[in-house]
């Protein structure tokens, strides 16, 4: 189903430059009309049952005329200028792209919402999880590394970074104003159509990998559930989108947490031979021994070790898999630390 997108702008320079490109490139997608006389595109509303309705701020829109299924966003010259009179705003000097994102978030949220069936199997898409039970071993570095070097391989890949306080934009980079907060609706409201809203919100990395930017306030993040991850992991999946979903999670502290890792297809533990982090490493161990005795949940055999010797000794934890160890590296910035870790094979054996 197309988005009927009605664009008024006076600029009729401007409606000659952008509404070709959005033809060309988006006609799956999109079905524009563009008009420089306001009367026009206020019949055209109606008759042609717009989904989306932008208009440049120089207009004088008569909203009572405007279908309540319609969405409306100003057209503005700044990218600075968010709403007007309480109305979104919607940058015109940007990428086509980026316009084309924003239009399918409004309108994911004027369409009824359509849920991915939620079970135990993601379907063809495969989930990676990178975890650690002790902070500051790498993990956030590795789980990216691990996101970049499937990419290159040439798999859809993306990298999701569920750790309150976990900063995706660290290791990849993007246009766009969206963030995870976007999804963190999307998943928790059902006035929104999710799978569209996946979709229009994500960003892709020059290097393939797309990913959700960080949210601004961390306090949203505390506002998922374990349910709200299968939810959205079930999405994902429905989306078929991803061959793989590298995430980059936090230690479960619950039962239902723990249930998570049913979802994986491997969940890598990285840790850096430190005393403390053997001993939690050994605590870890230990609780999914126990899960697993009780529910045959089988989590165990997806579990792999991976060493960081940059900080410490080699891990001898015996019960685990060895995916292998990272190398030394002299301290460089985040996403470049991650790409040189992703020319690594060790990351061969997840595939």
């Amino acid at each position: 189903m197309k988005i009927k997108l009605a664009m008024l702008e006076s600029d009729s320079g401007y409606i000659r430059r952008i509404v070709p490109v959005l033809h060309s490139r988006y006609a799956n997608e999109i079905e524009v009309y563009s008009f420089t006389d306001v009367d026009a595109a206020m019949e055209c509303l109606e008759e042609k049952k717009i989904d989306i309705f932008l208009s440049s701020d120089s207009f004088k829109i008569d909203f009572s005329a405007v279908p309540k299924r319609c969405g409306f966003a100003y057209l503005v010259e700044s990218p600075d200028i968010h709403s007007i009179d309480d109305k979104q705003a919607i940058c015109k000097y940007q990428k086509p792209e980026l316009i084309v994102k924003q239009v399918m978030s409004m309108y994911s949220e004027h369409i009824p919402n359509v849920t991915g069936a939620a079970n135990d199997k993601n379907g063809n898409m495969k989930t990676i999880a990178f975890c650690s039970p002790c902070g500051g071993t790498g993990t956030s570095t590795a789980a990216a590394a691990c996101a970049i070097a499937l990419a290159a391989k040439g798999y859809r890949v993306l990298y999701l970074n569920s750790e309150i306080y976990g900063d995706a934009d660290l290791f990849f980079a993007s246009d766009g104003q969206f963030d995870f907060s976007d999804v963190i609706y999307a998943v928790k409201s059902n006035k929104s159509n999710r799978a569209l809203k996946l979709r229009s919100t994500v960003k892709q990395d020059s290097s393939g990998v797309y990913f959700y930017s960080s949210v601004k306030v961390p306090l949203d993040m505390m506002e998922m559930t374990a349910e709200d991850y299968k939810t959205l992991y079930a999405e994902l999946a429905a989306l078929g989108a991803y061959d793989y979903v590298v995430c980059d999670t936090e230690i479960p502290k619950t039962h239902s947490a723990f249930e998570m890792f049913n979802y994986c297809n491997s969940v890598v533990i990285v840790s850096d031979g430190r005393l403390t982090a053997s001993s939690k490493l050994k605590k870890l161990v230990r609780t999914v021994q126990i899960l697993d005795g009780q529910s045959e949940s089988g989590m165990m055999r997806k579990m792999w070790l991976l060493n960081n010797k940059s900080v410490g000794r080699e891990n001898g934890q015996s019960e685990l898999r060895v995916l292998g160890s990272f190398p030394v590296y002299q301290t460089v910035a985040p996403a470049q630390l991650a790409k040189q870790l992703s020319m690594s094979n060790i990351f061969v054996q997840l595939i």
